[in-house]
């Protein structure tokens, strides 16, 4: 009787899908509860997918994980799901096995288990799975990978705020995991973060809570390290924030109800930190992430607003400095009640983007992403990045008008004779039709589409995509829409 109540849920799921397409700009709607997000190149194309963690939705009887599968150069489709009945944070994408493609880890909760369960879907396959046994009904609240034991695979690392914990599940390789090696704290758990400090190859834990600690990893075990200088930490991060090659620990918490307090604790190395000054701006704010936004060598950080207006990003100025402040907008949806987010480069423009997920009542797009161009400008249309961009076009591909109803016209300019083919496809990926694909000489070049797909039949409207391929090369995209 259990399995037939979860595939109708996995059919209710699928019954619905027809709602959870892509919209045009940055907005996509995936299933309800969206609570978590990371980020993946899951087929190994060169693009990063998103994949979102959905909790347990009461009107259509489904919890899981949802992917968007990168079509290219920043454009999203929804694709696939993954039933976990009811998982929301954490979510984390890592590669655990010999296969470059990585897996898709998440917490499967099922109540009719007295236990919480780690799910991995293996290299992309929705139906390769496997369950590793927490022991634990107390909730999962932290999930982090890495090479703990310097063994060349990356080990599976969990916390538990209320169940007073931390633990391990090692890889042992060709997908063989121990048994979750436990280690009690007395301290409720506020955030965890695994990296190689020490630089010996084996990565180390350090948990955020009332006191910061740091769980260093040795062949006989874990050598314990309390950071006492900088007081509680509510998020923490490991990045080398300084650029001299060793990793930093990063800490916020909130001061008062109206700002936000960042400290660092440089690493010396040795197993000795020095507590840096404390940084301190308003408002308060929530947990934070750390990216290289204007790709200097040096991590910046971002904070999400607790009133769900957007975004505060700090930029490092070396020194442990951070200076020049910057508001990015995304705008609170109706029934917003929380958002989760994460910043990678999905555009191939090397500069990371802002991805949302937005925890709603209301079942409208809750997944918003802002591209960066690197200049401080955060947009809805992806920033086309291009290896080649600059060898072969002396200027980008553009279409006018857009949207068009009945007719639009590409242009483009070669610096030098070179093979061309600009095609045509839908959000699914399916092609449309090959609207040049032979040699043009250097210069200035118009093509026409008048909406109709191979076969002479008009295009229904909506969204498209347009690739520009150089010498066999993707040089450049843009989306269209046709009203």
């Amino acid at each position: 009787m259990k399995t037939f109540y979860r595939v109708f849920a996995l059919l209710c799921f699928l019954g619905m899908t027809a709602f959870l397409k892509m919209d045009i700009l940055s907005d996509y709607r995936v299933a309800p509860q969206a609570q978590s997000v990371c980020i993946g190149d899951l087929n190994q194309d060169g693009f990063n997918d998103i994949v979102v963690g959905n909790e347990f939705d009461e009107a259509t009887h489904w919890g899981g994980v949802c992917i968007l599968r990168n079509l290219g150069w920043g454009y999203f489709t929804f694709t696939d799901s993954i039933y976990g009945y009811a998982i929301g944070y954490p979510i984390a994408t890592s590669q655990l096995d010999s296969c470059p493609r990585p897996e898709i880890l998440f917490i499967h909760d099922d109540p009719y288990i007295p236990t919480e369960y780690i799910k991995i879907c293996f290299n992309y396959d929705l139906n390769d799975t496997q369950l590793l046994d927490t022991h634990t009904y107390a909730g999962i609240d932290y999930l982090a990978t890495g090479d703990i034991d310097g063994n060349g695979c990356n080990d599976i690392v969990i916390a538990s705020s209320q169940g007073l914990f931390w633990g391990v599940f090692y890889n042992y390789g060709n997908r063989n995991f121990s048994a979750l090696e436990i280690h009690h704290v007395s301290y409720s758990i506020s955030g965890l973060a695994v990296g190689d400090l020490k630089n010996d190859g084996r990565y180390d834990v350090v948990l955020g809570g009332n006191i910061v600690h740091a769980y260093f990893s040795y062949p006989s075990g874990f050598q314990e390290l309390q950071l006492t200088a900088g007081g509680p930490a509510l998020d923490i991060a490991i990045s080398d924030f300084d650029g001299d090659g060793y990793k930093d620990v990063l800490c916020a918490d909130a001061l008062g109800y109206s700002s936000t307090i960042f400290f660092v604790y440089k690493n010396l190395g040795n197993n000795t930190f020095q507590k840096i000054s404390n940084f301190i701006f308003q408002p308060m704010c929530g947990s934070f992430n750390v990216a290289d936004f204007n790709n200097d060598g040096l991590p910046d950080v971002i904070w999400p607003k607790e009133d769900l207006t957007g975004y505060i990003i700090w930029y490092n100025q070396g020194n442990f400095q951070l200076a020049d402040s910057q508001f990015v907008s995304v705008p609170q949806i109706s029934g917003e009640v929380s958002r989760s987010f994460c910043c990678a480069d999905l555009d191939n423009n090397n500069f990371p983007d802002i991805v949302t997920i937005r925890f709603s009542v209301s079942r409208i797009h809750n997944v918003d992403i802002r591209f960066n161009d690197g200049n401080g400008n955060f947009g809805t249309d992806p920033i086309v990045g291009t290896q080649n961009h600059d060898s072969v076009l002396s200027s980008s591909l553009k279409n006018y008008p857009n949207p068009f109803q009945d007719e639009t016209t590409f242009n483009f300019s070669l610096k030098e004779t070179s093979i061309a083919e600009l095609s045509v496809f839908d959000l699914h990926g399916k092609f449309i039709t090959c609207l040049n694909n032979q040699k043009l000489e250097g210069g200035s070049h118009f093509i026409k589409w008048r909406g109709l797909d191979n076969g002479g039949k008009p295009c229904k409207p909506g969204a498209y995509i347009a690739y520009l391929k150089v010498n066999g090369k993707i040089c450049q995209s843009i989306k269209l829409i046709k009203t």
